[in-house]
């Protein structure tokens, strides 16, 4: 939470009365004592570590072949133990931005490690494996610290596994019903899940639902001849309804800030979208059909949780105005000319614009009265 917002907050809690200015200022010098904040020495410091651990990389590789290979083993082996041990010492003395630096520094070197040794030694191997080495290194280092910088590596690096397991790269694709394949990802993504619940990452939380959701899709793609879009919009249906209706005590910390609502909501819009790809060249009346389904879910959805739910507000209305340029587009494009079709695409975004004014000012009505 921003602390700016925090403030603004507190600031209307107390003129409302909910609180004593003595405890507003309690509160955000609470929130100031225990917040670090993202700041630009952090930023800095990563990116710092980030540029080391290239440089390192660089270095090793261009004077390789002048190194042994038992020193070469060796070097390696220092750079990823000084990474650690720098960390350690940073976390410490409470520097925890500077431990999180030297973690990154310590994952890229290990990754880094991973590929000299394999090609030193000729290992046999393949993308998917050395994705899988170095998302478990950066797992590990991340339970072992409850860093947030390193779950974050943990999610990208998984997402970048699942990609080589499921050939999302390579038009040949991956072994169709490939069963450990598809259990041997899915038990990435729960430890993934794992490292984000222990360092407490929102970001690696939503890296988690991305891995989910392409390896859903991947599964869809391989063991079934239907669009993924089905699929999506079935479990997003789902999600939603759970994420909106079922009470918090049964979600759990899950449901903070409706995530589940939000991300059913993202899922059944992209599955109606895909559908709508699917049916691209049907007849118009079927385009139709489906962009009337897609609008009418926009609605529904902002009906149901969009007074709760900022997230879901925003990406339904860009949804809805997406979808209503589409259909003037389909329906109006080729009789009205280029011209034409702006000045009407102009008028109507400026309609769904007043609208959405209207409705944000209904949903801050049933705020101040509740």
């Amino acid at each position: 939470m921003l602390r700016r917002y925090l403030a603004r907050e507190i600031e209307q809690w107390t003129t409302a009365g909910l609180l004593t200015p003595g405890q507003g200022a309690v509160l955000l010098a609470d929130h100031d004592r225990r917040h670090t904040g993202f700041s630009l020495a952090a930023v800095l410091a990563v990116l710092a570590a980030i540029l080391l651990g290239a440089a390192v990389i660089a270095l090793v590789a261009a004077n390789w072949e002048l190194i042994g290979r038992p020193m070469r083993v060796v070097l390696l082996a220092v750079l990823i133990c000084g990474g650690l041990t720098a960390a350690v010492v940073a976390l410490r003395k409470d520097a925890r931005w500077i431990c999180e630096a030297a973690l990154v520094f310590s994952v890229l070197c290990f990754g880094s490690g991973i590929a000299l040794v394999g090609q030193m030694y000729h290992l046999s191997g393949d993308n998917a494996a050395f994705m899988l080495l170095w998302t478990l290194g950066a797992i590990i280092v991340s339970l072992s610290f409850s860093s947030s910088i390193a779950a974050i590596s943990a999610g990208l690096l998984g997402l970048g596994y699942l990609a080589a397991q499921s050939g999302a790269f390579d038009f040949r694709a991956g072994d169709v019903n490939n069963l450990a394949g598809y259990l041997g990802a899915l038990a990435v993504g729960l430890t993934i899940a794992a490292t984000a619940w222990r360092a407490r990452s929102a970001a690696t939380g939503h890296l988690v639902v991305l891995f989910m959701i392409c390896w859903v899709t991947w599964l869809t793609l391989d063991l079934f001849d239907i669009n993924p879009g089905y699929v999506l919009a079935a479990i997003g249906v789902v999600a939603f309804a759970v994420g909106s209706r079922v009470p918090q005590a049964l979600t759990g910390f899950a449901s903070r800030h409706g995530a589940i609502s939000a991300y059913g909501a993202v899922l059944l819009l992209c599955g109606f979208g895909l559908l709508q790809i699917e049916h691209e060249g049907d007849r118009i009346a079927v385009q139709l059909l489906l962009a009337a389904l897609v609008l009418a879910a926009c609605v529904a959805v902002l009906a149901v949780a969009g007074g709760r739910n900022r997230f879901i507000r925003r990406f339904a209305y860009a949804v809805f105005a997406a979808e209503t340029i589409y259909v003037v587009s389909e329906t109006l494009g080729s009789l009205l000319g280029s011209s034409g079709f702006l000045f009407v695409g102009g008028v109507v975004l400026a309609v769904i614009a007043v609208v959405v004014m209207k409705i944000e000012k209904r949903f801050q009505a049933g705020r101040d009265r509740s």
